[in-house]
């Protein structure tokens, strides 16, 4: 299909690590890719940020995510 372009994601990671919510911040000018890069994060675990040794829910902002078409 030929898109290209750059997706700017927000993302609420829970104290378990799981994906709570996913914001877009920037799109790519394209649905298509904005799409794939919030469905792929949603599936993601991370490890959650911590205070006091104790997991705690966290804003990750500006999540740069780059499709590029290469040869």
């Amino acid at each position: 299909m030929g898109d290209q372009g750059e997706v700017r994601l927000d993302i609420h990671v829970g104290a378990d690590g799981s994906v709570l919510e996913v914001r877009l911040r920037k799109s790519s000018g394209s649905q298509l890719l904005d799409r794939t890069a919030i469905d792929t994060v949603k599936k993601w675990r991370f490890r959650p940020a911590t205070v006091d040794g104790r997991p705690v829910p966290e804003w990750y902002q500006d999540w740069k995510w780059v499709f590029k078409l290469e040869n």
